[in-house]
């Protein structure tokens, strides 16, 4: 069950985590890059052109995430998604909006009543008319400096508590949650990419999902069976969402299996060990697989460890006959 506060209700608490002292404030944007292409090993697909000078403009993988599709036509517009967003591409639209954000905090109906205006104006707590809510604190500073409107949209919720006690909030276009166990990023983009495509994918084409690089079918010759080289050799690659983390939480971790060409693995078997410098085992997973796209995604709890101490995380890999391993880390902090 979901409990709903506004942040009048969430208490003293709250209001101290989230004051501006404690999130520190980044400043500016990242520049423009040229247009071109680029390929993420972590999901095993590329981003181009248009798509990728906007990620690379408000932020990149910490904004958005990795791309988890490849660019494809949806209902006669050219998207791509992301663990974070949506990308569209409106042709018609003036400079600098041909590039918009898919409105994801209201496709999958996040969207609240609204409140009344606050009695007090204040610039650490904004209310925006157009949607009738407020953005305080360390979400308001996140806001403001990563691409306002252009990147979130207008806020569709207060913020509030999510069914795992988490406090979130959410835009039109994205959702940002509040990590307390995170010193260095308290305040992180949620995974509204993610939810979105998994509930849809049914209907999206099959250009969506093959990977770049990968064998295609011969459809010029359908009767054909495409060549699929033997796989000789598989190559693991493990990436972790937080740096730094408390040891009381869930670290996600991201593992891409592809063979000796670079094509994706689909099914092959994973498994994730956490270790301490000490070599104490601090949490695991076993009897993963990889999807389609050969990347599997797992949150996996985090037990005992000191603080300070580096947690090295090591991904097991198995297809067939074959075997091979990846490591990674991160640190333990509080």
């Amino acid at each position: 069950m979901c409990i709903r506060k506004s942040v009048s209700t969430i208490g003293l608490a709250l209001a101290l985590m989230l004051i501006v002292g404690f999130y520190p404030v980044e400043q500016g944007q990242a520049r423009p890059l040229q247009q071109g292409s680029r390929y993420f090993d972590e999901t095993g697909h590329s981003v181009e052109g248009e798509f990728l000078t906007f990620f690379d403009t408000y932020g990149g993988l910490a904004i958005f995430g990795y791309p988890i599709s490849e660019s494809f036509l949806d209902r006669g517009v050219k998207v791509q998604y992301f663990q974070n967003a949506r990308f569209e591409w409106h042709p018609a639209n003036p400079d600098p909006y041909k590039v918009q954000l898919g409105l994801l905090g209201n496709d999958l109906n996040y969207a609240t009543p609204s409140v009344a205006p606050p009695q007090f104006t204040s610039q650490r707590r904004v209310y925006f008319k157009e949607t009738g809510h407020i953005v305080s604190y360390a979400f308001l500073d996140y806001f403001k400096n990563h691409g306002g409107l252009i990147v979130f949209g207008y806020p569709i919720s207060e913020m509030h508590y999510d069914a795992d006690g988490r406090i979130v909030q959410y835009f039109q276009r994205m959702k940002l949650e509040w990590h307390a166990d995170d010193r260095v990023a308290p305040v992180q983009v949620g995974n509204l990419g993610d939810i979105y495509f998994e509930a849809h994918k049914s209907r999206f084409p099959e250009e969506a999902f093959v990977p770049a690089g990968a064998a295609r079918p011969n459809l010029s010759n359908p009767t054909m069976t495409p060549t699929v080289p033997s796989v000789t050799a598989i190559r693991a690659v493990v990436s972790v969402r937080y740096s730094v983390m408390s040891n009381q939480g869930n670290q996600e971790i991201s593992v891409l299996v592809t063979d000796n060409t670079g094509a994706p693995l689909h099914n092959a078997q994973v498994g994730i060990r956490f270790m301490s410098s000490t070599g104490q085992l601090l949490g695991s997973k076993t009897g993963l697989l990889t999807n389609q796209n050969g990347f599997v995604r797992v949150a996996v709890p985090v037990s005992g460890g000191k603080s300070g101490q580096e947690v090295v995380v090591y991904a097991d890999v198995a297809y067939n006959a074959l075997r091979g391993s990846a490591q990674n880390a991160f640190l333990l902090w509080w």
